[in-house]
C-alpha cells in the first residue's frame, strides 16, 4: 500500500495536488483541491498542508483494515463537528437537523463530547429522552433522531466512527400508520371560524384559503398573485417539489378578493413566525368555542376531509394535495371512515318488541 503526493499542470500554469494511491491491487487519485503557483507567497505551507493530508489519508487507509481510529480523529469535538455539518447541508430540512442537535445537547450535557465517545448507550438516552421528555408530539422525535443519523453517517463516511452507533436500536415511528393524527375542522366549525373575530386578519385569511386549498404555511407565506391563474392555483409544495394546480371554489376567491400585482403577496404573514402563528390560531379558536388543537397544518388535513366528505375518490385527493402516490392519502380516508363508524355507532337505540 502506497500513498504518494504528486501533482498536475494545469492550463493556467498552476499545479493541482493529488494523492496517488495503490491499495489491495487498485490504484485511483484522490485530489486535494490545493493548487501551487510560484507566485504563491504561502507556497511552502501550502505543501507542509498537503504533506500532512498524505501523511493522514496513509493512516486513514491503514486503519480501515485494523478496525483503528487515528488520534487526530478520536479527539474530533462531536458539536464542532455537527455545526460545520449544519452550516455545509444543502437541504431543505436543514432547520431539522440543527433541531435535532440541540436537542441531543440537552440529553446528554457534555458540551465537550467527542465523536468517538458516542455509543449506542448514549444513543438510547437521545432516543429515550426525545420521546418522553423532550416535549415533541406526533411524529417530530422519530424525525429528529432520522436528522440526527444523517450527521453520525458523515462522521463514519470520513473514519470518525467506525461502526453506527445507532445500528442495533430500533426507532420505529409511533404514528407511521394509515391513520391520521391531527385535528381536522369540519363545515359547521369553518363557518364558526369565519365569524369570529381573529387578533390578525391576515392570519385568519391565509388559514380560511388553506382549508380550500391544501397549502401548507410554506406554500402560503409565499403565494403571491403570480400564483393564480383563471381561477386556478398553480404552485409547487415546499416539502415535495410536487406540482399543485386546483381550482378555486367561490369561497376561495371571496376569502383573498380583488388580485392585485403579479409579484405582491397575497397574505401578509411574511414577518410571522410558526410560533407565532399558531398561537394566534390558538386564540382564535378558543373564541370560537371549538374544543380542538388547531394549527395552521391542520388546514391541510381539513381540505383532505372535505373532499373526502363531498365524494371525492382517493386519486382526485392526492393529486389536490400534492401527493406522490394515494398512500400518503389513505390516512385521510380512514380517517372519514371512522367517522361514518362513529355516526352509526350514535343512531338511536330501539327497543325492538
Amino acid at each position: 500500500m502506497s500513498v504518494q503526493l504528486r501533482s498536475r499542470k494545469l492550463k493556467s500554469g498552476e499545479k493541482s495536488l493529488y494523492l496517488d494511491i495503490h491499495h489491495n491491487g487498485e490504484r485511483w487519485r484522490e485530489f486535494l483541491k490545493i493548487r501551487l503557483s510560484p507566485k504563491d507567497a504561502d507556497r511552502n505551507e501550502k505543501k507542509r498542508l498537503a504533506d500532512r493530508l498524505r501523511a493522514n489519508r496513509e493512516l486513514e487507509i491503514l486503519s480501515d483494515e485494523t478496525g483503528h481510529i487515528p488520534q487526530h480523529l478520536k479527539n474530533q469535538n462531536f458539536f464542532l463537528f455537527a455545526e460545520h455539518f449544519i452550516n455545509t447541508y444543502k437541504f431543505k430540512d436543514v432547520r431539522i437537523v440543527a433541531n435535532a442537535v440541540a436537542k441531543f445537547k440537552l440529553a446528554i450535557d457534555n458540551p465537550r463530547l467527542k465523536i468517538s465517545q458516542i455509543t449506542p448507550s448514549i444513543m438510547e438516552t437521545y432516543k429515550d429522552y426525545l420521546i418522553h421528555s423532550s416535549g415533541l408530539a406526533g411524529e417530530t422525535a422519530h424525525n429528529y433522531f432520522t436528522r440526527f443519523k444523517k450527521i453520525l453517517k458523515s462522521a463514519k463516511i470520513q473514519g470518525y466512527i467506525k461502526v453506527m452507533p445507532t445500528e442495533d436500536i430500533r426507532f420505529s415511528n409511533p404514528h407511521k400508520d394509515d391513520t391520521l393524527r391531527k385535528q381536522v375542522l369540519d363545515g359547521e366549525e369553518l363557518q364558526k371560524l369565519a365569524n369570529t373575530r381573529c387578533g390578525n386578519k391576515e392570519v385568519k385569511k391565509a388559514f380560511l384559503f388553506a382549508c380550500y386549498t391544501s397549502l401548507g404555511f410554506a406554500e402560503t407565506r409565499e403565494l403571491t398573485w403570480g400564483n393564480i391563474n383563471k381561477s386556478r392555483l398553480i404552485t409547487h409544495r415546499k416539502k415535495t417539489g410536487e406540482l399543485i394546480n386546483n381550482r378555486l371554489n367561490q369561497t376561495a376567491l371571496a376569502i383573498i378578493g380583488m388580485p392585485g400585482r403579479k409579484n405582491d403577496f397575497i397574505f401578509n404573514v411574511q414577518h410571522i413566525s410558526i410560533n407565532g402563528l399558531n398561537k394566534t390560531i390558538g386564540y382564535w379558536v378558543q373564541r370560537a368555542e371549538i374544543n380542538k388543537h388547531i394549527t395552521f397544518y391542520c388546514a391541510r388535513h381539513t381540505f383532505a376531509c372535505l373532499l373526502l366528505m363531498n365524494g371525492a375518490n382517493l386519486k382526485t385527493v392526492a393529486d389536490a394535495m400534492g401527493h406522490s402516490s394515494t398512500k400518503s392519502t389513505l390516512k385521510y380516508l380512514n380517517f372519514i371512515n371512522k367517522l361514518q363508524d362513529e355516526a352509526i355507532d350514535n343512531l338511536p337505540a330501539l327497543e325492538i318488541a
